[in-house]
């Protein structure tokens, strides 16, 4: 079909649509879970308090309806929908004000592109939407006031022919469309970090410890002090960290967690840790600390977190209160009723939080875990935490006298030993000779120790590492 045949309703609505499609894409298959983010960490209610308490009117107009927008990105092929509507809303605003300034705005119709392009240069970090909506709001302000003025008096423009020229018009309309594309998907690499980072969260929080450490190899590990911190919880929940945490990157026992750092991804990835070791007091306070970064204070993520743990420890009043908060919001409402019944069930029961014991200094991780090692003493995870963690500071002193507390408790009966506590309790073993009787040690790691062992006397630790990179003597020496 050659150009002069199109006519110019159809042109004018074939650019919206590939724009739409190629948009939809983008989002959809390049930025699927920070789709899924943006709904986790916005809120909307049609309680009042949003309105009046959370919010400052008229600045935070745009901000709530942005807040409205995204709860309904809880669907991510809806989010993608919406994320392209925008560009495209603001493209049929431009054509409508090229359709009506100029004589002949066919070949024109190229320049309402342009502000697209820059609109898709800033899209993705408009976590609010309040830039969106405010784009879009002030494209129909101005395709208004120009409607409003050309209504009784039309004086169209004539632009020079070299500009209205159909080549220069179909090169100018394919360069501006690829910039657009370009500029939401291919400029800015942070935008892939961030997705991966929001890929980990996603995954961590539904418990998919397979696909994490399919995501997060030793060496993304290695590279990313945050995928690390992903990669030894799946490893812990998996029972393989004292089997391989070396290999993906571990320099100190702070590796486990994040500490003395404030952003939001660090205190969700604390709680999502301190779910899986069912500490559900540092589960709500980690929450708490996230929530306060949020628009308005509080954000979905947490709501559904804190009504889970609500709901898993039978406390039923504050249950019952974050369930209500969600049943104001149009699309969580239905998220909340699923799970009434489930509250009913605890409303009788007694509250099961932590064992109480002596207090301890819960600033420490190491600490904390021998703490609720004493408390919970068949419980797997933290017990590797804590040896793994004196193994990570190369604190042979402090290790063998743990490790004999865990032992006594989880590997009294013939259990294997993971591979580590055998490599550092033959490094223990000059000094405490008992150790190769007392346990049950691999042949395997007894027969690579003198070898080892005479790669350090000799010097030679690079080869060591190469030989036996992915273990505690590579780590230690």
């Amino acid at each position: 079909m050659k150009f002069q045949k199109i006519s110019l309703p159809l042109l004018a609505s074939i650019y919206p649509l590939a724009l739409f499609v190629a948009v939809w894409l983008v989002w959809y298959n390049c930025y699927y879970y920070v789709l899924i983010w943006l709904e986790g960490y916005s809120y909307y209610s049609d309680l009042p308090d949003l309105t009046f308490l959370a919010s400052t009117m008229p600045d935070d107009f745009c901000k709530i309806i942005g807040s409205y927008i995204l709860q309904f990105y809880y669907y991510p092929m809806v989010g993608a929908a919406f994320q392209a509507m925008f560009p495209v809303l603001i493209m049929l605003c431009g054509e409508w004000i090229v359709i009506r300034l100029f004589h002949n705005p066919k070949p024109l119709l190229w320049l309402s592109l342009i502000p697209v392009a820059v609109f898709l240069d800033n899209q993705f970090w408009d976590t609010s939407l309040k830039d969106s909506v405010t784009w879009c709001g002030v494209g129909l302000f101005i395709a208004l006031i120009v409607e409003l003025a050309t209504i009784r008096h039309r004086q169209p423009l004539r632009m020079p022919s070299l500009v209205g020229n159909r080549v220069l018009s179909a090169v100018a309309s394919l360069a501006l469309f690829c910039l657009s594309i370009y500029n939401l998907g291919f400029k800015d690499k942070r935008n892939n970090i961030h997705h991966y980072y929001c890929q980990l969260e996603y995954l961590a929080n539904n418990r998919q410890w397979d696909e994490i450490l399919k995501v997060v190899t030793p060496q993304h590990a290695q590279e990313s002090f945050i995928a690390r911190r992903y990669a030894l919880l799946a490893l812990n929940v998996k029972g393989l960290l004292a089997e391989n945490m070396f290999a993906y990157g571990v320099m100190s026992d702070s590796d486990f967690l994040f500490i003395d750092r404030d952003e939001p991804l660090c205190h969700s990835f604390n709680a999502v840790l301190f779910r899986e070791l069912r500490m559900p007091n540092e589960v709500i306070h980690h929450s708490f600390q996230e929530q306060i970064q949020s628009n308005f204070g509080i954000n979905f993520n947490i709501l559904r977190r804190l009504v889970e743990i609500c709901l898993e420890t039978k406390d039923y009043p504050l249950a019952k209160k974050y369930l209500d908060i969600l049943d104001h919001s149009t699309v969580m409402r239905h998220w909340a009723q699923k799970r009434r019944p489930q509250l009913e069930a605890i409303k009788n029961k007694k509250t099961n939080y932590e064992i109480k014991g002596e207090p301890f200094y819960s600033h420490d991780f190491l600490v904390t875990m021998g703490a609720m090692c004493d408390r919970y003493p068949k419980n797997r995870m933290y017990a590797d935490y804590l040896l793994c963690g004196l193994l990570a500071r190369k604190d042979g002193n402090e290790f063998y006298p743990a490790f004999q507390v865990v032992a006594s408790r989880q590997y009294a009966n013939g259990e294997r030993i993971p591979r580590y506590y055998e490599e550092a309790l033959m490094l223990i073993a000059p000094q405490e000779p008992e150790i190769l009787e007392k346990y049950n040690i691999s042949r395997e790691v007894r027969e690579a120790f003198p070898n080892a062992m005479r790669l350090v006397r000799s010097g030679d630790i690079g080869r060591l590492k190469t030989i036996l990179s992915n273990s505690y003597w590579a780590y230690f020496f």
